[in-house]
Order: C-alpha cells, then sequence, then structure tokens
C-alpha cells in the first residue's frame, strides 16, 4: 500500500467549554476553539487519526473534526507553456 497525505482538523472541546464561560483555559490558549489543521501521512484515515491523537490527546480535550485525503495532481502543461 502506498503513503497518502491527509489533512486533518482538530479543536479542543474543553477551550470552546471555558470559553462559553467567558473563561481561560488553564493549560490551552483560546486559539483552540477554532479549527486547527495538520497534515499526516499514512496508509489510511486512521493512521493519520492516531498520528494527531498522540500530539493532541482526546483525554485532553482534543477532537477531530474532519479528515480529508489530500490528491495530487499532475500538471499536463509543458515548461514555459501559460495557462
Amino acid at each position: 500500500m502506498s503513503t497518502r497525505h491527509f489533512e486533518v482538523s482538530i479543536y479542543n472541546q474543553q477551550v470552546r467549554d471555558t470559553d462559553k464561560q467567558n473563561k481561560e483555559h488553564p493549560n490551552f490558549s483560546r486559539d483552540w476553539v477554532n479549527l486547527h489543521y495538520f497534515t499526516y501521512d499514512g496508509e489510511t484515515e486512521d493512521d493519520a487519526v492516531r498520528q494527531a491523537h498522540r500530539k493532541y490527546p482526546e483525554r485532553k480535550g482534543f477532537v477531530v473534526d474532519r479528515i480529508i485525503e489530500l490528491k495530487e495532481y499532475e500538471f499536463t502543461k509543458s515548461p514555459g507553456q501559460r495557462f
């Protein structure tokens, strides 16, 4: 199987909850209310999610919102040719 590329969007539910109460989370910046995007390589989506959870564990409130496979496109124009 070949390596594929995945974009994973993550937020922190604990930060969202404390933000709704107009409080600050003791460990993470308020920026984690928003989605953060990371790229991971793996054979499957599960590989990418496992990598994300290693760095951003669920037990600390991190949630994988979405995962999409990034496709690589091949350019067919010749060098010097304009689009």
